[in-house]
């Protein structure tokens, strides 16, 4: 996985928010807001392709007295609201996808 181009991530008074910018505005339609541990995760989301498992990795090495349960419930639970808001690129095809197929027979 990976995070999507054209997004950043800014503190608003206090606040993480993911923003987006140039063509992602039209992606991405809501405010996202982050977790502080969610914005540590991000900037080294932004860099990296990352699994759930480097994240809960991360975590484990960063925060002290998380158990890699949470940790990994926690992420699982990041990666869907990402995802839900068409900021990860996973691979797979979400939303509408129109594909027109010329008809041989038609000229």
């Amino acid at each position: 996985m990976k995070l999507k181009d054209d997004l950043i991530l800014r503190e608003v008074a206090g606040q993480y928010v993911i923003v987006p910018v140039g063509k992602r505005v039209q992606e991405v339609t809501s405010l996202v807001y982050i977790s502080k541990s969610a914005a540590y995760l991000w900037d080294y989301m932004k860099d990296h392709e990352f699994t759930v498992d480097d994240l809960v990795q991360k975590i484990l090495e960063h925060y002290v007295g998380v158990t890699e349960e949470v940790a990994r419930k926690d992420i699982e639970g990041y990666i869907k609201l990402l995802t839900d808001n068409f900021i990860i690129d996973d691979g797979k095809i979400r939303g509408r996808n129109f594909v027109r197929i010329k008809n041989p027979e038609m000229k």
